[in-house]
């Protein structure tokens, strides 16, 4: 049985067996150092970032002194993708090589607005943002990679936001986090939270860590302001509390991601979205509590908290180790229309410890 997208059901939906329904035939192994995506960023004409413009334009934060009119690298950054604009067609790489902090920027976050073909890539283990995010706003081939951006409150709070219909994103080996003990759960918002009609886009590799709320696809209940098409795939997710992600509407993909102690819960599907729940390794996941809100227990997939209608997941080859999972079968036999090569947990865990987060990948300017 297929779930048609949107379609709604009671709380238990129909149970199909975990291990019956799978994936197309692999045939794009998933390589840590790869020039290009996996998943539905590869879709949609493809993601190359900056090096998928006609004429590209690139350029060293450190050195901006030698371009820009600014007085700090933060806001040379800030204008040059404004600049960036008036660039129709050209490709901008921006090497980040200093740490961008608050007290660099005008504005309370760094806008990625109305362009295209944009890579901003960490140095080394330089790239950094601390306590400054970034919003994409109606922006297209787009690539954020090797960059630590963390403990972002200013703003709206997030540490990356893809919103207003960008498409075709790839966000890969960076490292999020804040921190979890001591502070409220809304002092920070989202680390990366996709929003308002995004679409095509692959989180890949990256570190997620010490945060409360840690990514939302699908801000509101809305199926008019819903995104859509998202791969999250190689990434750890450690010691967090929630949204991890939580999904609403959209066809996504979790694929070869490690979770682990992850106080709340995880996988959240709601409003009919459908999510394919591959290959992941969940140790330590999940209160073990009811959700008074839905009657479920919080753990690695469910659907919990607030919204009046459940989502749905499609289980295939995860492993769950002191994680409340005996009761989870599938209710859903959506599958990605995507090539793609699935580890098995085991061998994900060894590969997400060895190549997730930033250092990983070499981009020298």
């Amino acid at each position: 049985m297929s779930t048609p997208k949107r379609t709604l059901a009671a709380a238990g939906g129909l149970a199909l067996a975990a291990s019956v329904l799978v994936a197309p035939s692999p045939a794009a192994a998933a390589d840590p150092f790869a020039d290009a995506p996996v998943g539905y960023a590869s879709m949609n004409g493809g993601t190359d970032g900056g090096y998928g413009g006609s004429t590209v334009h690139e350029y060293v934060l450190s050195e901006y002194a030698s371009w820009s009119t600014e007085s700090t690298p933060g806001q040379a950054l800030y204008e040059l993708l404004n600049d960036h604009q008036d660039n129709e067609g050209d490709g901008l790489v921006v090497h980040v090589d200093v740490t961008v902090t608050p007290d660099q920027v005008d504005e309370s976050k760094i806008d990625v607005k109305d362009v295209s073909n944009v890579s901003i890539l960490g140095v080394g283990d330089s790239g950094e943002f601390d306590g400054i995010g970034f919003k994409l706003s109606r922006s297209h081939n787009v690539v954020f990679r090797n960059l630590a951006i963390h403990h972002v409150s200013q703003g709206e709070g997030d540490a990356l936001e893809v919103a207003s219909e960008s498409s075709n994103v790839w966000i890969d080996h960076n490292e999020f986090y804040s921190e979890l003990d001591g502070v409220d759960k809304d002092h920070y918002d989202g680390l990366v939270d996709i929003k308002h009609g995004s679409e095509y886009v692959t989180v890949s590799w990256n570190t997620f860590t010490d945060h409360w709320k840690t990514s939302l696809v699908g801000h509101n209940d809305s199926a008019s302001s819903a995104p859509d098409f998202i791969t999250y795939h190689h990434n750890l997710f450690s010691n967090l509390n929630t949204r991890v992600p939580l999904v609403r509407h959209a066809d996504v993909h979790m694929l070869n991601n490690v979770f682990e102690d992850i106080g709340g819960s995880a996988v959240n599907a709601r409003m009919g979205a459908r999510i394919l729940v591959e290959g992941n390794s969940f140790d330590n996941v999940g209160s073990g509590e009811e959700d008074g809100t839905t009657g479920q227990v919080e753990g690695p997939v469910g659907w919990w908290y607030g919204s009046s209608e459940t989502g749905y997941w499609n289980l295939v080859d995860n492993a769950f180790t002191d994680s409340p999972s005996d009761h989870l079968e599938s209710t859903t036999d959506f599958t990605v229309p995507y090539p793609y090569d699935a580890e098995t947990p085991a061998q994900a865990r060894e590969s997400v410890a060895a190549h997730a987060g930033t250092g990983v990948v070499d981009v020298t300017p």
